[in-house]
């Protein structure tokens, strides 16, 4: 908890840093949306990531359902932990085995390796154009500004195809064939399962993530082309005489 409060803290103060500087360009409205909607997509992205609740198995036959989460690196796993007090259970995220209990190889399937690659690559784009765009905000170099923006809003839409792509891990053995959920079931007999899984909270997190890289996107190349038509009236010389004269 304390590491994601000094993680959001730090985004949230580049981001109020970027936006006061962007307060003095010349398309505030279209530089504050791209840059909140980048600030927000690529925290979503992290969060669905590095989280343990992508997908889940429940149980069917109890008024309280039960369900078993998994992530795109970890899974969810419970640990007891007793004392004078009483014995609690700690949920954490655990690191994939490479083998199951009972010695069987356990690793992941090609679509497994396709979502952890698009999940890596959207980090690594989403978070290269929001830094991007927080460090040049203030930059007076107009015509450098002008071709960030446009570079910056395609940087987005490949970070919003490459979200997109991580759901890939839905069609994935981890959905479909889950040797860790096939042990649960064993070890739950009175349990009835889901025979394929649901969409948990990093699944939710990812389409909202891959539709906040979409609005970036957009605006930060509506911004560009607004900029550039700008750009474009303001060099046009102003014409302070008639072309005839009306004496001659």
């Amino acid at each position: 908890i304390i590491y994601c409060y000094l993680l959001l803290s730090f985004f949230l103060s580049l981001l109020r840093q970027s936006l006061q500087c962007r307060n003095k360009m010349r398309v505030p409205t279209l530089a504050l949306l791209s840059t909140t909607f980048g600030a927000t997509a690529f925290i979503l992205s992290w969060i669905c990531t590095f989280g343990c609740n992508f997908l889940k198995f429940s149980t069917t036959n109890l008024d309280d359902n039960f369900s078993i989460q998994f992530g795109i690196w970890y899974f969810q796993f419970w640990t007891a932990a007793t004392s004078i007090d009483g014995t609690y259970i700690f949920e954490t995220c655990h690191r994939y085995p490479e083998q199951t209990k009972d010695g069987t190889s356990f690793g992941p399937d090609a679509q497994w390796k396709t979502a952890r690659a698009f999940s890596i690559i959207t980090l690594v784009f989403g978070g290269c154009f929001f830094f991007h765009n927080v460090f040049r905000s203030c930059r007076p170099s107009y015509n450098l500004r002008l071709f960030a923006s446009r570079l910056e809003g395609m940087g987005y839409l490949l970070a919003c195809f490459c979200s997109g792509m991580t759901l890939i891990l839905l069609d994935s053995a981890l959905c479909k064939d889950n040797l860790l959920m096939a042990g649960a079931k064993a070890a739950y007999p009175l349990f009835t399962w889901q025979e394929t899984c649901g969409l948990s909270t990093g699944a939710n997190v990812v389409i909202s993530a891959t539709v906040f890289y979409f609005l970036a996107g957009v605006t930060s190349l509506k911004g560009y082309k607004k900029e550039e038509a700008e750009e474009e009236g303001a060099g046009a010389p102003a014409l302070s005489e008639p072309l005839i004269d009306e004496n001659a």
